[in-house]
Order: structure tokens, then C-alpha cells, then sequence
């Protein structure tokens, strides 16, 4: 009797019956009903969060050149001259020293406000 049931579980373990078998039928209901039934607390599994935008997002990494978007409220108390800005920003944000080759505006809101910027820079040599 020992001997029958330790080899139906290795029979079981091992999936060794054939298709069509009702102790196929039995696995298959089991496998079922546990992706099924099982509920999500078990495996902490929750849906994430929104994550929120980045306000600063690397577009393209081309060595010697990196293309950043920069949300427009860290541009904002830029005053006149947006490079200088925008390399405080990123050296900030990469912990390397950069150089801001070129700003535009990347996005614009249907009443013309800078959304954000593409900012083209070059980590500078050295340090």
C-alpha cells in the first residue's frame, strides 16, 4: 500500500502519466485552481503606483554627446541665459561636470509655454 502511494507522488512530482489519464485530468485541474483561486495578498502582489514624469529624462546617449529633456519649472529661474542653467542643472543631477552645447524648447502647450527643454551636453574631461 506504502508502495502504491509514494509511487503515485512520484508520478505526480514528476508528471509521468500520460495525456488523457484522469490523474492527468486531476494535475491539470490542480494547476488550475491554483493560479486561479490563489489570492494576490499571498504574493504581495499589487499594481504599482503612477509613477510621476521625471523632470529630467536622457533621450539619447551617442558618446561624446548626450541629449537631455528638462522640465521647464527647473529652467525657470534661468533669467536670461539658459546654458549656464541648464549646466548647473545637470551637473547637479549627473554629479559630473557638463557642457551645454545647445537649448531649445522641446514642448509647448497650446497657449505657446515652454513645457520643456532638449538640452545638448558633453561631459567635460577631467576631474
Amino acid at each position: 500500500m506504502l508502495g502504491k502511494i509514494g509511487a503515485a507522488i512520484h508520478r505526480g512530482l514528476f508528471w509521468t502519466y500520460d495525456r488523457g489519464t484522469w490523474q492527468y485530468d486531476i494535475m491539470v485541474i490542480l494547476i488550475l485552481a491554483f493560479i486561479f483561486l490563489t489570492p494576490r495578498s499571498w504574493f504581495r502582489d499589487r499594481p504599482l503606483a503612477a509613477l510621476p514624469t521625471a523632470d529630467i529624462v536622457l533621450l539619447l546617449d551617442e558618446p561624446p554627446q548626450k541629449v537631455y529633456q528638462l522640465r521647464a519649472a527647473l529652467m525657470s529661474d534661468a533669467g536670461g541665459s539658459l546654458l549656464p542653467h541648464a549646466e548647473k542643472v545637470l551637473e547637479h543631477h549627473t554629479g559630473k561636470p557638463v557642457e551645454v552645447v545647445r537649448v531649445e524648447p522641446a514642448f509647448k502647450d497650446s497657449r505657446g509655454r515652454v513645457l520643456s527643454y532638449a538640452v545638448w551636453a558633453r561631459e567635460r574631461a577631467g576631474f
